[in-house]
């Protein structure tokens, strides 16, 4: 019986003397919009190719900005090394975290074929306190047929996707 009487004091005494109100805050929301600008700086350069009765299907030229230490991985390349990643400057928010991704779907022409290593491997990065920040990426060119190449000289064009976006 003491029990419930001193349970029952306690909350008739909390009871009487708790009090409660509701405030306010008022917050102001700015709204920033600043889209991601991309230039690109430096374009994807690859040494003139040398397709010759010696040259074997694999052979790979690489646009790459130092010189690969695998001679296989030159062997279609023409001359002293010269080949450059394209590279890019991102613009935007400063400090903001982007997502970039190079794709390159494999396109083969005239017994070329043109990639992207590691094309639509998305990756991270943060914009610096200027608000930017420089990716690259390398290409290769590979011989798929020998027969075709050697009766296709000139000028071959290919393509590859360059996307940014704010995380």
């Amino acid at each position: 019986m003491l029990k419930k009487l001193s349970a029952l004091a306690i909350i008739g005494f909390t009871a009487f003397s708790a009090n409660s109100a509701t405030y306010q805050v008022n917050v102001v929301l700015n709204v920033e919009r600043s889209p991601l600008q991309i230039t690109q700086s430096q374009s994807m350069v690859f040494n003139e190719l040398l397709v010759n009765e010696a040259s074997r299907n694999g052979y790979v030229c690489n646009a790459t900005d130092s010189e690969p230490a695998n001679s296989l991985s030159k062997n279609l390349c023409s001359g002293a090394w010269s080949g450059k990643s394209a590279r890019f400057t991102v613009s935007g928010t400063p400090r903001a975290a982007i997502s970039y991704t190079f794709t390159g779907e494999d396109q083969i022409k005239d017994g070329l074929r043109f990639f992207v290593p590691g094309s639509g491997t998305t990756r991270t990065v943060a914009l610096d306190t200027n608000g930017e920040v420089t990716v690259s990426s390398s290409g290769a060119i590979e011989l798929v047929d020998k027969d075709i190449a050697i009766n296709a000289p000139g000028t071959k064009t290919f393509s590859y996707d360059f996307v940014a976006a704010y995380q």
